[in-house]
């Protein structure tokens, strides 16, 4: 967007008007119906690929789980093109309707290479669905404050969801059989659908039923990517949500394969698994009330992301600690469930933020960073982590992973010479408007 109308987005973040997107309810029920199919999914995953097809050792349990990661995070880079064409209502509910047809078929393939391709399906429609709707909201909401209140309502959604789907999974997911589970994860995104089609034509003016296109015919284009890194607060931000969502990859492979290796009572892996969700949906607006304070102080969201960084670092070094297993793990759950309250909603906020003209655009480079941190993540959560644990060394991964993330994130915060640039990291040689002065804050 240009300069001026940046300007003013941030003086209206400061405490001027801001207006609150129509759609946010709307996407908040939307988003409860289709997490909840994923995240009933998403604990078992790598164990349901195991079962499905037996053959499968280590390597191809985290293959699998990178697959799909990786195509929830991409794979709506591919229409690029195409989703202004068809605007905001079909194309999420079309999206919604793959996945519900590649989990619901998931269940019924056996060989490796038709659970990869299944996998893609349900990822590819998973990707477009969520990316709309975080471009929907950035689009209808004005400033990182507001932004940052409608993300965290999303995330909250979310993690009724995720508190939800791990006891669906308990309950559905019995003596390896998963065609139950799929049905009501295909259920889900079935519903979800349904509410968008008939509810969001209503609350969409006749203007905005389609996303800004971007620049051109790349999803994110190069001139895009060289404005937003101009600056070194731009590229750190950049580097620190990749490590913050590589490190949050690991709740949902490398822990929840040791949870389901070394907990052997159904309910209490269910307990563990969403606490961080049930944590999140008592807990989220309390953080959102911190977050917002700090951030109508000055502080960035890069500093926020990387805080969650050093969190998550915490949470992986007391499984490492030696403490006795239930303890460890609940901690972890604990420090986790911090942690995801102030990354989520930051890590949208952070890249609605960056000079790019279109919002798609912008959160079409967040998909790539995200998708680098989760892929990556969770190929070596599903892989090295089984492969370290066989050998006996499983406390030592969690040593290494949450040392080396804290020093990683505490060396990216370190504060660097001053310059010139405006909030979101663009580089500017003429001094600062008004507007940012007075939002930016002393610490800018």
């Amino acid at each position: 967007m240009e300069e001026t109308g940046h300007h003013a987005e941030k003086a209206m973040s400061a405490g001027g008007p801001a207006r609150r997107p129509p759609v946010t309810p709307l996407l908040a029920v939307d988003n409860l119906l289709v997490n909840l199919g994923q995240y009933s999914l998403v604990p078992v995953l790598g164990l349901l690929i195991a079962t499905q097809d037996r053959s499968t050792g280590a390597t191809a349990v985290g293959v699998g789980l990178f697959v799909y990661f990786a195509a929830v995070g991409v794979s709506c880079l591919l229409v690029n093109r195409w989703l202004p064409r068809f605007g905001y209502t079909t194309a999420m509910v079309v999206s919604a309707l793959l996945a519900a047809v590649g989990f619901g078929l998931l269940a019924f393939v056996h060989a490796f290479a038709a659970l990869l391709v299944v996998l893609l399906v349900a990822g590819f429609g998973q990707s477009v669905h969520q990316v709309l709707a975080r471009v929907l909201i950035a689009e209808n909401t004005t400033g990182d404050v507001e932004r940052n209140k409608a993300y965290s309502t999303m995330n909250i959604a979310v993690n009724v969801a995720g508190a939800l789907g791990p006891f669906i999974a308990s309950a559905l997911y019995v003596s390896g059989d998963g065609r139950p589970l799929m049905a009501a994860v295909a259920v889900c995104y079935l519903l979800g659908a349904a509410i968008l089609f008939a509810g969001l034509p209503r609350v969409l003016k006749q203007g905005a039923r389609r996303p800004r296109p971007t620049v051109n015919a790349w999803p994110v284009s190069r001139a895009g990517v060289a404005a937003a890194l101009r600056s070194p607060h731009a590229w750190r931000t950049v580097v620190v949500a990749t490590l913050a969502t590589f490190l949050y990859a690991q709740f949902y492979s490398a822990f929840a394969l040791m949870i389901a290796d070394e907990v052997t009572t159904p309910v209490l892996r269910a307990v563990l698994l969403s606490g961080p969700a049930i944590m999140i949906v008592v807990l989220q607006p309390a953080i959102t009330a911190v977050v917002t304070h700090l951030l109508r102080r000055g502080t960035r969201p890069m500093t926020l992301l990387g805080g969650a960084a050093v969190v998550f670092g915490l949470a992986f070094l007391a499984l490492g600690s030696g403490l006795p297993l239930a303890a460890a793990c609940l901690l972890t759950v604990a420090l986790f469930a911090v942690a995801e309250m102030v990354f989520t909603p930051m890590l949208n906020t952070a890249f609605a933020a960056l000079a790019f003209e279109s919002r798609l655009e912008a959160l079409n480079f967040r998909q790539i960073c995200w998708t680098a941190g989760e892929a990556l993540g969770s190929l070596c959560g599903g892989t090295l982590f089984l492969l370290v644990s066989d050998r006996g060394l499983g406390r030592f991964y969690w040593l290494a992973l949450g040392g080396a993330a804290i020093v990683s994130a505490v060396l990216l915060l370190l504060p660097r010479q001053r310059t010139a640039h405006g909030p979101t990291g663009r580089s500017d040689t003429r001094p600062p408007s008004p507007a940012v002065t007075a939002s930016a804050g002393s610490s800018r």
